[in-house]
């Protein structure tokens, strides 16, 4: 029964009690509390009690319904949020979202726990922004590119991460853009736009943008593969080798690999320098000398060297020198193990 067909009934009902009562005996009756005398109709003392227990239902049922609506409201609240805890871990998002109701406080928690994922193409739901999600996800491994206005999500997010490199594949200026604001970008999106601007670019590009870029070894290494690569008038000075050198710490095999991309483009005393200056910048660097001085048979500088170090340093260096100057001179660096 609704509410307001019980208050009608209810308020009907005492109406004809009152009416019957007082038709059968229209007297009054008095009560009197201490000095307070209250003279009503019988009628109406009858049907007094049966008002207050009327108001007082009435109370009771406003009071449940309210709860009722409230925790109704709530669960269809706790949904909705529930409906964006799937779509924040579908794009890989952390969430901080709350849940007024215990039994979606416990399956929030377990879902915030798991990764969730899609592999049917087909998916579809009841839930518009759920199925713009999946849309959105689908097209990034695609290999086309969601704008960021659409996609809003961190750079350093996963699925932008791939969705960056979309753009790199499609757009080369977008890959040098990328190199100038290296700092707005995770540091896998701006090595991938360093390989592509390597790739589809002159060295020059890069040697523009040296200053702005964060290097690691590894990019290092490919930039000095490319640069070796490049005809001679457009290749990098020994200067702006070592200043991007300093940038990162090098391993000696390292080195040696960078000293054979250059030896195609670079004459032995650019190269020699090069690595003197490299050596002095940084002892450690001394290895990787000695394999140059041993390429361009510098036997003299190597002992200079090699007299001046540990017993147990520069074995197989030593070895080569021993062997020179035995005069069996068929043996280069290559045939020891300088590793």
């Amino acid at each position: 029964m609704g509410l307001k067909k019980y208050i009608l009934g209810a308020i009907v009902l005492a109406i004809v009690i009152f009416a019957y009562t007082f038709s059968i005996e229209s007297g009054d009756y008095r009560v009197q509390i201490m000095d307070y005398v209250l003279i009503l109709p019988i009628a109406a003392w009858i049907v007094l009690p049966m008002l207050v227990l009327f108001v007082l239902s009435v109370l009771h049922i406003l009071f449940y319904g309210l709860k009722n609506y409230f925790s109704i409201k709530a669960v269809a609240k706790d949904s909705d949020t529930f409906i964006a805890l799937v779509n924040k871990k579908l794009l890989n998002e952390s969430s901080k979202l709350n849940f007024q109701n215990k039994s979606f406080k416990e399956l929030g928690a377990i879902i915030d726990q798991l990764d969730i994922d899609v592999t049917n193409s087909n998916f579809s739901s009841s839930d518009r922004e759920i199925n713009k999600t999946i849309d959105q996800i689908f097209t990034i491994r695609s290999g086309k590119y969601v704008s960021s206005k659409e996609l809003k999500l961190d750079n350093d997010n996963p699925l932008m991460i791939k969705n960056l490199k979309n753009r790199i594949d499609q757009d080369d200026n977008f890959a040098l853009d990328t190199l100038k604001k290296g700092n707005t970008y995770s540091a896998e999106v701006a090595k991938y736009a360093f390989e592509k601007v390597l790739e589809m670019k002159p060295i020059s590009a890069v040697k523009n943008l040296v200053n702005e870029i964060d290097f690691n070894e590894e990019m290092v290494v490919a930039l000095f593969k490319k640069d070796g690569q490049e005809p001679d008038q457009f290749a990098m000075t020994n200067e702006e080798i070592i200043n991007i050198m300093k940038k990162v710490t090098l391993t000696n095999n390292q080195l040696i690999t960078i000293a054979k991309n250059y030896k195609v483009i670079m004459t032995p005393d650019q190269i020699l320098k090069l690595y003197e200056d490299l050596c002095v910048l940084n002892e450690d660097y001394t290895l990787a000398y000695l394999f140059i001085l041993a390429e361009y048979e510098m036997i003299d500088k190597m002992r200079d060297i090699l007299d001046n170090s540990a017993p147990n340093e520069f074995i197989p260096f030593k070895a080569l020198v021993d062997l020179k100057d035995s005069g069996k001179n068929t043996y280069s660096v290559d045939s020891l193990s300088y590793k």
